[in-house]
């Protein structure tokens, strides 16, 4: 009988991905970054609109797409760092495709409620759920899979390798604290570089396993 392999991934090879990507594509991320901040800033100005947190059933209607609208971007982030990944090239148009919207947000919630669970218990329970756990809502993207089954295959193909996801985890924060530094201007590489790694992350380790 053969030994099953173990998974693995190189942490400077998804880094050094993630960052050519993000330099060579500065223009487009600032563009995505500029949409975001524009259709955040306009819900915002219409949330400050003096009858609107005055009518209950608006204000919640109001709160609620807002939130609809953060998903869906979040959602298109992934969409767009796992097309970079695939060496294929994304489009603006990526950030608003809906597809997938309650397998996603149901992924969501059982990760997190989850993750709150081991957190409250013994913190690092918590923290590996979360390193574990974190590929799922790409697996509703990428694969279209239901919650249950985007949840197990995310703990499948993160088997064996918690030490090493949180020593990535650990230098990508620590990258952007130096994007910080940099009078916040590095953040439109590092926020690029950190979100187009875990995407390389993410497919490295969905090809070793069936």
């Amino acid at each position: 009988m053969t030994a099953k392999k173990k998974l693995h991934f190189n942490k400077g090879e998804a880094i050094n991905f993630g960052f050519q990507t993000a330099k060579s594509n500065i223009v487009f991320f600032i563009g995505v970054f500029v949409i975001i901040t524009l259709i955040f800033a306009a819900t915002s100005l219409l949330q400050n609109v003096p009858n609107f947190n005055q009518n209950a059933t608006t204000f919640l209607i109001g709160n609620i797409l807002v939130w609809v609208l953060n998903v869906i971007i979040d959602m298109g982030i992934i969409r767009i760092t796992l097309k970079f990944v695939d060496l294929e090239k994304p489009s603006f148009s990526n950030l608003f495709h809906g597809s997938f919207l309650i397998n996603y947000v149901l992924t969501s919630i059982i990760s997190g409620v989850i993750i709150i669970i081991g957190l409250v218990l013994f913190v690092i329970p918590g923290i590996i759920f979360a390193l574990r756990l974190h590929f799922a809502k790409y697996l509703v993207i990428d694969k279209e899979m239901g919650p249950v089954d985007a949840i197990q295959k995310s703990w499948n193909i993160t088997k064996g390798i918690t030490w090493n996801l949180f020593l990535l985890t650990l230098l990508l924060i620590l990258i952007n604290i130096l994007g910080f530094i940099a009078l916040l201007v590095g953040l439109f590489i590092t926020i690029p570089l950190t979100m187009v790694t875990n995407a390389f992350v993410y497919r490295k380790l969905l090809s070793q396993v069936k």
